[in-house]
């Protein structure tokens, strides 16, 4: 098997599983987010020299710290969705982030042009808008769920903030071309701009729930975050986004089975409707990535 797939099958796992360990976590919605913020400093120690390599050039350093800033917004919003809704029905709602980056994409930086483009864009849009709305119907177990209007608000606008966070390093691509920087060098800077707010919020009452609990599940999450992320870059480097995009994008799938098999957050007779809702989601991500 080529290694580009390699690559993209271990982001679709990792992207797929990274927002697991909350659910393991005494610390919920923004009480976790500290704890993963100790283990993106970590990762930030680790990738010193990349973060001296962007500091040399500051648009880019910038730029990514600003796209670390918005990925760290829209994960709030995220861990304050999962206290209110399943897994399988805030990654599906987390999708919308697809549609957002590619549109901005399309219309901003006019990355593909021509009626073939909008026409799979909207297509894509709308499969990803009917599954989620699919699965959004169905009813999790009463234990497993909160206020479902709260999670929904919640799950979109961190579809939202996600769909824009490689905006600023989209843009320093256009004004400042380096051939120098990798996208690894972006991924460290653009981890560094998410430590700095998610450490911050230790001064919010996070420092009740320290515990090795806690750190080894925002570790965790940290890892599988990075991880995630690093192989899709190499992916993209290895196949292109055309072929990387719609593998990473299906990790939908591996949240639906997560909140299915292991925290069993729907009865066993409302399975077949989260599996289909699901799998439009993630037809309509695959589409959409088609039209770049």
């Amino acid at each position: 098997m080529e290694t580009g797939y390699l690559y993209a099958f271990a982001a679709f796992f990792c992207v797929g599983s990274y927002m697991v360990p909350v659910r393991f976590a005494s610390a919920k919605g923004l009480q976790f987010l500290p704890f993963m913020g100790l283990g993106m400093a970590i990762m930030d120690l680790l990738r010193i020299s990349s973060l001296k390599n962007l500091w040399a050039h500051p648009l880019w350093f910038w730029g990514s710290f600003a796209a670390g800033v918005l990925w760290v917004t829209g994960q709030t919003l995220a861990n304050l969705a999962l206290e209110e809704v399943s897994l399988a029905k805030a990654s599906v709602l987390f999708n919308s982030n697809s549609f957002i980056n590619i549109a901005f994409g399309l219309l901003v930086f006019h990355e593909a042009s021509g009626w073939r483009a909008y026409l799979f864009l909207l297509m894509g849009g709308i499969l990803l808008f009917i599954g989620a709305w699919l699965v959004a119907r169905v009813s999790a177990a009463p234990s497993k769920e909160g206020n479902l209007k709260k999670g929904i608000l919640y799950g979109l606008l961190a579809g939202f903030f996600w769909g824009l966070y490689f905006a600023p390093t989209k843009a320093v691509q256009v004004w400042d071309p380096q051939s120098t920087l990798t996208s690894l060098d972006v991924l460290s800077g653009l981890a560094l701009g998410g430590t700095l707010p998610a450490l911050a919020l230790f001064f919010f009452g996070s420092q009740r729930h320290w515990g090795f609990r806690n750190v080894a599940a925002g570790g965790i999450t940290t890892l599988l975050w990075g991880m995630g992320m690093s192989c899709f870059l190499l992916a993209n480097q290895a196949l292109g986004l055309s072929r990387s995009v719609p593998i990473v994008n299906a990790s939908g799938l591996v949240y639906a089975l997560w909140s299915l098999f292991v925290f069993k957050e729907f009865p066993l007779s409302q399975w077949h409707k989260v599996l289909g809702g699901t799998v439009l989601v993630v037809a309509g991500v695959i589409l959409m990535a088609c039209s770049n």
